[in-house]
């Protein structure tokens, strides 16, 4: 089982390109839905928060309250740092169980891919045999951010360049794959990276 890191910019098009790899016969882990999972009621993450931050951060059905942890941590860098150092290691272990799983299964997927926007900063890197970034130019990601979260085109532009830069990621990348293109070519970019790691798509969900 070739274990694969899929990381990228927000409007990158992580989510899709994701699909893609499943319908080929990967396992795919979301992430950002293991980072709500960890902050549940009475979780380690939950505690740890609470005791770095306060109980102002919960709301009265005592989960965390997103929005108002998200507005001091990404104006203060210091903040974000502790709030890492609680909920990575978190993410790490969950990442590390599901890996386990799947190969102690009867019937252990070709590839399986860690989607994560945080993949390298958070130590998943770690885990994985080969990164995967998705790439698309400025304007296009703050389009598709500004419709999928319904904000404004400048505040999802913000958010683009709030983010870590796309020559950081790339650096790391063992393959980069474009979304700012025709659908036909990023899906021809998706089977050439499947065909890499275990051949045609037949032979992978065959195994």
């Amino acid at each position: 089982m070739i274990v694969l890191g899929l990381t990228g910019q927000s409007g990158t098009g992580k989510t899709t390109i994701a699909a893609m790899l499943a319908e080929r016969g990967a396992a795919c882990l979301d992430m950002d839905l293991v980072a709500r999972e960890i902050v549940a009621p009475g979780s380690t993450a939950l505690i740890g928060i609470r005791d770095a931050f306060g109980d102002e951060f919960l709301l009265p059905d005592a989960t965390l309250n997103r929005r108002k942890l998200g507005r001091v941590v990404f104006a203060d860098p210091g903040a974000l740092k502790l709030l890492n150092s609680i909920t990575h290691p978190e993410l790490v272990l969950k990442a590390q169980e599901w890996l386990q799983q799947l190969e102690e299964s009867h019937s252990p997927p070709p590839v399986a891919v860690i989607d994560a926007a945080v993949l390298i900063e958070s130590g998943l890197d770690s885990l994985v045999d080969a990164i995967v970034v998705t790439v698309a130019n400025p304007e296009l990601q703050a389009e598709r951010i500004a419709a999928r979260d319904g904000i404004s085109y400048e505040d999802a532009l913000c958010r683009v360049n709030a983010q870590q830069p796309v020559e950081q990621m790339v650096a790391r990348a063992d393959c980069v794959i474009r979304t700012d293109c025709p659908l036909d070519d990023t899906v021809r970019q998706v089977d050439e990276l499947w065909n890499i790691l275990v051949g045609d798509a037949g032979n992978a969900r065959s195994s």
